[in-house]
């Protein structure tokens, strides 16, 4: 189920103050993306945090490309392992079994019981394990690192002739090799394996440029209720590692899934002055967040369209936003760098933010900002007043506090270090004024003069 297009004039439940004054987002750290100069690659994004937090090269080994987009997928090889980000999240593919597929030697056949012979048997894959690879395998990690068990021991010769015994497993191939006097447990490169069959494998790992940070942006979400968090950490994580082609454009629609089904949540927002039930909410936090990293990368922008009203998650910048809904408001943009350009997200839910981070090869542009103009302020009106009979009797709770509407006018500027000009954009901007609204439980009276609106559910 796709978002309701309402979703553009929804106002997030939270208590909003209008700021003495406007302020710009403080730069987010960097670092992302390190360069790892023995293979020539980048890792970086949820990549980089997955290959840290279970042991680095020592249970992955080194990336052998970059981050690539395959059929729908982000992948991603390594000596031992592949990594696929699917809108589902980070994965371990199962390299173990697609590089034995087909084989029917009978150390691959089913054990259909236990033999009963000191190993453990595994009933979900028909495979016993013991000795020294079962050490290996508690200690680095088991069944999530590898998987179960796909075949028996057996012996294999390697590429130079030397057998050595081996035994598969779902996500990896672990090898026994003699040292001195004793035997040491080795993982086998499946990951360059697989990506050694494929007919790109050239292109795929050359050497690349170290990555420089080419622009960011931060926002808060501090004030948000449990589910918009949930939404805003949901939408972060499938555009963590977003690569895009030289000359590509970005869709933030294209790449993404917002419904129930893809794990969002609906949570109370305003919805044409009435409180409803939306899904999705926290979407256009993100689309703006995203908006801000790539303008301050100085790429282009092709489709940007302003938010109805000035929402104070954004750091105080007014006109310096970018809204989505589905399926005819978009936001997009195009790499017109020559090198590819890679999105490093993540969220910090202690200190309730979210930001975004633009990766690539920089050519030198440089972006300056005019602005905010502001003309035309027009204050809000009269409050919005909605009984709610989950309140309690006589309670109260200020959804929305009132804000003005205005006209504003942001101008960025890039160019390149010779001074010739890339572009220049005029960030128009109409909000509309924004009115407290309140909701209400049982034997509250609304104060005279303020506007009432129907319970959901009811007619107005």
């Amino acid at each position: 189920m796709k978002p309701s297009a309402a979703l553009v004039y929804v106002a997030v439940l939270a208590a909003l103050i209008w700021p003495a004054g406007l302020v710009q987002a403080q730069p987010a750290p960097t670092g992302s993306f390190i360069h790892i100069g023995s293979t020539g690659h980048n890792i970086g994004g949820a990549f980089r945090t997955y290959y840290e937090a279970h042991g680095s090269a020592a249970t992955f080994g080194l990336p052998l490309t970059e981050i690539f987009a395959d059929h729908g997928v982000r992948s991603q090889y390594f000596e031992y392992a592949r990594f696929d980000m699917r809108s589902s999240g980070l994965t371990l593919a199962r390299v173990g079994a697609e590089v034995t597929l087909g084989r029917n030697e009978p150390e691959f056949g089913w054990i259909d019981r236990d033999p009963g012979d000191g190993r453990t048997y595994f009933a979900a894959s028909g495979h016993t394990l013991g000795g020294l690879f079962a050490l290996f395998w508690e200690q680095n990690g088991g069944i999530q690192r590898f998987g179960y068990p796909i075949s028996e021991e057996l012996f294999e010769a390697d590429g130079s002739g030397f057998s050595r015994r081996v035994q598969y497993f779902e996500r990896a191939r672990l090898e026994l090799y003699p040292v001195g006097d004793s035997f040491q447990v080795r993982m086998g490169q499946l990951g360059r394996e697989l990506l050694e069959r494929r007919t790109d494998a050239a292109v795929l790992m050359t050497a690349a440029a170290p990555l420089t940070l080419l622009g960011t942006a931060t926002t808060t979400f501090r004030t948000s209720a449990a589910e918009r968090r949930h939404n805003i950490e949901r939408a972060a994580a499938m555009f963590d590692g977003v690569v895009v082609a030289p000359g590509a454009e970005f869709s933030f629609l294209a790449l993404g899934d917002f419904s129930e089904e893809a794990g969002f949540i609906e949570g109370y927002g305003i919805v044409g002055g009435r409180l409803e039930r939306v899904i999705g909410g926290g979407l256009r936090q993100v689309s703006t967040t995203i908006f801000r990293a790539v303008s301050n990368a100085g790429l282009q922008i092709t489709r940007r369209i302003p938010h109805t009203y000035i929402v104070f998650y954004y750091e105080n910048i007014v006109g310096f936003d970018a809204t989505v809904f589905s399926p005819s408001v978009d936001f997009r943009w195009r790499n017109d760098t020559a090198a590819p350009v890679y999105l490093a997200a993540r969220t910090e839910p202690g200190g309730s933010t979210v930001t975004f981070e633009v990766w690539g090869v920089s050519d030198g542009r440089r972006v300056s900002y005019d602005g905010p103009h502001v003309r035309n302020v027009v204050q809000p009106g009269a409050a919005y007043w909605q009984f709610d009979p989950n309140l309690a009797p006589g309670a109260t709770r200020q959804l929305v506090h009132g804000r003005p509407g205005m006209d504003v006018s942001y101008i960025r500027t890039v160019t390149l270090p010779d001074g010739t000009l890339l572009h220049r954009n005029n960030y128009q901007t109409r909000y509309r004024p924004w009115d407290d609204f309140f909701t209400y439980g049982a034997g509250v009276k609304p104060p005279a003069g303020s506007r009432i609106v129907a319970a959901p559910g009811s007619r107005p």
